[in-house]
């Protein structure tokens, strides 16, 4: 693996077998997100642990969809300039061998692997258990300088039993997985002050008011998407785009 690549960029793509530099990741800043803010300091912390090359712990972030799991994780790369972020496709399990004896020899960069969006429904039993093994140890040392973060929707991984996959070895297995995780941390209930202060702040870091009109809008907006962020943000879009408000 040529390694210099990672000089290149803060956030990297594994797909199809390639390694992709994004030149323009999205990246966004910690004080924009409310609601969650035990999960964000606890998130902050463990981050800092990796740049500080101390004791961390590998993160599961589970729940509903649009809290802005993924997005707070991209957010951690704003602590550092020497921080990077690598996503991989779960079809790339693999390439996580390569890049973790690699890493060795990059020490001035710390590292986060983001597996995003993790469900199992026809997820392969090999697959599993390469994770595993990546997360608790192999023949290939684990780095000081990577932290793996996951997301998923559902807390446990719980699998679902399919006509190909119904044993319950394969069920074990996951639960063994989620066991690998040392930090998990829960997304769920979005209110809807949350929301509205979510609202705010886009609004805010405008340059644009939030005021009783907005709001009334805001809550008609959410009436049949119901209090995330990122229906919170939605909504500033919508709102932004409508000519006449």
């Amino acid at each position: 693996m040529d390694t210099s690549v990672f000089k290149t960029a803060k956030v990297f793509l594994r797909l199809n077998n390639n390694l992709k530099a994004v030149k323009h990741p999205s990246i966004p800043p910690l004080e924009c997100f409310v609601g969650f803010e035990r999960q964000k300091e606890l998130l902050k912390k463990n981050t800092l642990a990796l740049l500080e090359r101390k004791p961390f712990n590998d993160v599961l972030l589970w729940g509903k969809r649009g809290t802005g799991k993924s997005s707070l994780v991209r957010s951690m790369l704003n602590l550092s300039s020497k921080l990077k972020l690598l996503q991989v496709d779960r079809e790339e399990v693999d390439f996580l061998f390569e890049f973790l004896d690699n890493a060795h020899d990059m020490e001035e960069f710390s590292f986060i692997i983001l597996l995003e969006d993790l469900t199992f429904d026809r997820f392969e039993e090999r697959s599993i258990r390469l994770l595993k093994t990546l997360l608790d140890g192999s023949v290939v040392e684990r780095p000081k300088n990577v932290v793996f973060y996951a997301t998923s929707n559902v807390r446990n991984l719980t699998f679902k039993p399919t006509k190909e996959n119904s044993n319950r070895e394969l069920e074990e297995e996951l639960f063994s997985f989620v066991d690998r995780f040392g930090l998990r941390l829960g997304f769920t209930d979005f209110s809807k002050e949350d929301y509205l202060k979510a609202v705010r702040l886009h609004l805010e870091r405008l340059g644009l008011k939030f005021d009783r009109k907005v709001e009334r809008s805001a809550l008609e907006f959410a009436a049949e998407r119901g209090f995330s962020g990122r229906v919170a943000n939605q909504f500033v879009r919508f709102w932004l785009s409508t000519a006449d408000r």
